[in-house]
């Protein structure tokens, strides 16, 4: 007679809950970065031309609101919550791939951008940051707003 296995994969929280177990045991800092306890990781792509370093991010089902872009000087932070959409009725998760909760994505900006004139918008669940590149030094921190 088989016995019957009771497992459901959970990817994020798989991967959050083993980096926290290596943290405990080798009191050392998971090799994710910038962790922080935070539970969603939304995917990223960097990429440049000629005048602008562009970011996108993947954040569908998320509002203006619910998103907080920070420039300082060479360093990019992202800060955000995504709301879970699930059940509240659902007794279990047979399978739980999306990623839900407080998340933070800091990247170093590797050339001097102008940071007045970074401009973010919120297309079809993707968050798409410009960043004016320039040849003089970087600027204080300033906060970016998401356009209408």
């Amino acid at each position: 007679m088989k016995r019957k296995r009771d497992f459901i994969w959970d990817t994020g929280w798989s991967l959050t809950r083993f980096s926290r177990l290596v943290h405990q045991v080798s009191g050392k800092m998971p090799s994710a970065p910038d962790w922080a306890g935070e539970t969603a990781h939304p995917p990223m792509d960097i990429f440049e031309d000629e005048v602008e370093v562009h970011v996108e991010l993947e954040v569908p089902g998320m509002r203006r609101d619910e998103l907080n872009i920070r420039l300082d000087r060479d360093r990019l932070s992202i800060q955000g919550f995504k709301h879970s959409v699930g059940d509240s009725e659902c007794l279990r998760y047979l399978c739980l791939e999306r990623e839900f909760g407080i998340f933070r994505r800091i990247v170093e900006i590797p050339v001097s951008v102008d940071a007045s004139g970074a401009r973010a918008a919120l297309v079809e669940g993707v968050l798409k940051i410009k960043l004016p590149k320039v040849t003089e030094r970087r600027q204080t921190a300033v906060d970016v707003t998401i356009d209408d």
